[in-house]
């Protein structure tokens, strides 16, 4: 059986899980601007009752996370990838 991940890169998408300290709707409100508007973000999500905030994305292949992860921090958050083996 094919993961998320797997169905996604197949076509042409890449899924990122991030953890973050994004913790109430006005943290998200400070953020979405940027993440509604950028070009290569197709879906995205912040999960506020999740321990860890995770944020998932849905980009297009070459997306780069650097570039959000630096955002993210630019606006006083923490943000980190999560590994494979924790999802």
């Amino acid at each position: 059986m094919e993961t998320l991940f797997q169905v996604e890169k197949t076509i042409g998408r890449e899924v990122h899980i991030l953890s973050t300290s994004i913790a109430t709707q006005h943290d998200v409100n400070k953020v979405s601007w940027y993440l509604d508007s950028h070009d290569a973000i197709i879906r995205w999500s912040i999960d506020l009752l999740d321990w860890e905030k995770v944020m998932k994305l849905v980009v297009t292949n070459g997306f780069d996370v650097d570039e959000l992860k630096r955002f993210i921090a630019s606006k006083g958050y923490h943000v980190a990838e999560l590994e494979e083996s924790v999802l």
